[in-house]
């Protein structure tokens, strides 16, 4: 089985990049829903999350995504903190699910996650393939997505890796500044390529 990581910025492509290969019959794996799920269901975790940041991310006894998110992207401590606690139990469970997929005869697995690089977890995979996009490109996307302010965008993409680094540890780059159909076609080429060997 191969296994490919997928991974790029905060609004650079890489979950379109996903959901399009589904399509194409790949396996995928979601490491950020899945992290969230985590987060609304570990007790335990969240319970080290009031601790760390007080009782203001519960309402009506729930964690309350927007403001944990708020508070994790607002410096390299917190965002540290919080992945310190939860990457362990993705890589668990990523392992738990490759090992599964193998067992089921899966051709192509693929791990969603905007942290594979930052988390060292990049000896896993066959490859990683990196989805690259200019910044103003990807805070327009944020902003016709989801309800950011453009200052918090900023905030976050700050935060994370940037993409001359990330470029270092990808085996492919995929640039996505055009429309949406030349991703596709992009991705469609990437695709043959890969999977020439194995379907």
């Amino acid at each position: 089985m191969y296994k490919l990581g997928i991974t790029g910025g905060i609004g650079s492509g890489k979950s379109t990049a996903s959901n399009y290969l589904i399509k194409k019959g790949a396996k995928v794996f979601d490491a950020d829903e899945e992290a969230k799920k985590i987060l609304l269901n570990d007790v335990k975790l969240q319970n080290k999350l009031i601790q760390k940041f007080g009782s203001t991310i519960i309402i009506k006894e729930k964690l309350n995504l927007n403001k944990l998110s708020e508070l994790i992207f607002s410096n390299k401590k917190n965002q540290l903190f919080i992945n310190e606690i939860i990457w362990p139990q993705i890589f668990n469970l990523i392992e738990s699910v490759s090992k599964k997929e193998k067992n089921n005869n899966t051709k192509l697995f693929i791990v969603d996650a905007a942290l594979i690089i930052e988390a060292n977890y990049t000896h896993f995979f066959n490859s990683i393939l990196l989805i690259s996009t200019n910044k103003e490109n990807r805070i327009n996307r944020i902003k016709a997505r989801q309800n950011i302010p453009e200052e918090q965008i900023e905030k976050r993409m700050a935060l994370q890796m940037s993409e001359s680094e990330k470029q270092k540890h990808a085996s492919t780059i995929i640039e996505n500044n055009g429309n949406l159909n030349e991703f596709y076609l992009k991705l469609d080429k990437f695709w043959k390529e890969l999977t020439n060997n194995f379907y």
